[in-house]
């Protein structure tokens, strides 16, 4: 471990010498005199990112990034990485021995554009924020549908207590979902997998599927359950608003991006679709 970390340092510092010759000065850390270590709430050590053009839809289109900090253009991206909240930059090695989640951190002289002493490597849980804007416009611009359901019995006609409902989303909706946002040469690709369903039952439970679910056929047994997704009412929905149970069927979609050799994860995004069912019971009939 100690020889994985002579190596990285190694690695960094010839990055930042090779990076100190190619870049043009730009204000970072500080900025006119004020140390925004200190006070980053300084309205001169604001830094804003805007996205603009680039259009929306999957298709994404390019688009240009712009960054300020304290209302003066600085670099969003330079030799030494991207642009983030901090007025710092946030590179990666050359080598790729840090993992998607580290960055090496590069905070800028505003009077020289020389590196301030104390550059570090750290962990970020989201991406410096002149990256982050494109990413962020990718995942904005993916179009994740709702769940199209069925179920057996159907939805629309009355289910009854102790018989298993199947449940599934119709065929061809279980699919992965992408986009792209460019800016400044690059491209980013945000994409979205369906990873689950959680199906609200109406009576208190719910169950979790990690598939599309079964469709049932007509040549299987109506009082077996389902092998992968369904439910079996023990109650009716007499004492339920309107004599209804609210079926609420919440997809779960694990969101990605990655371009320019740079990789990383979103928080999920959920998309729901609901139906009312009415749950009875099954009452014998006795001739005579």
């Amino acid at each position: 471990m100690q020889e994985i970390a002579r190596r990285l340092l190694a690695v960094v510092a010839t990055s930042l010498t090779m990076a100190l010759a190619a870049v043009a000065p730009a204000h970072a850390d500080a900025y006119g005199g004020v140390n925004c270590s200190v006070t980053p709430g300084n309205p001169q050590c604001t830094v804003e990112v805007t996205y603009t053009g680039g259009g929306n839809g999957g298709g994404g289109g390019s688009g240009n990034v712009v960054c300020k900090v304290g209302g003066n253009v600085v670099e969003c991206q330079n030799g030494f990485g991207w642009l983030g909240s901090d007025g710092c930059y946030y590179g990666k090695d050359y080598s790729d021995y840090l993992p998607a989640n580290q960055w090496i951190k590069t905070c800028l002289d505003p009077a020289t554009g020389d590196p301030i002493p104390g550059m570090t490597i750290v962990t970020l849980l989201q991406p410096p924020a002149a990256l982050g804007m494109i990413t962020q416009r990718a995942v904005d611009n993916l179009t994740m549908p709702r769940p199209v359901i069925a179920a057996s019995p159907a939805l629309a006609t009355k289910q009854f207590v102790h018989v298993p409902v199947w449940w599934w989303v119709q065929p061809g909706w279980w699919q992965t979902q992408t986009a792209n946002a460019s800016a400044g040469g690059l491209t980013i690709t945000a994409k979205a997998v369906p990873r689950k369903i959680t199906w609200y039952a109406g009576d208190g439970t719910n169950t979790v599927c990690t598939g599309p679910g079964t469709p049932w056929s007509a040549s299987t047994n109506p009082t077996s359950p389902s092998p992968t997704c369904g439910h079996i009412y023990n109650t009716t929905s007499a004492d339920s608003p309107a004599g209804m149970f609210t079926v609420r069927a919440v997809a779960t979609w694990d969101v990605s991006w990655s371009g320019g050799g740079l990789s990383g994860t979103e928080p999920n995004i959920t998309t729901t679709t609901s139906a009312n069912v009415t749950v009875t019971e099954l009452r014998a009939v006795i001739t005579s």
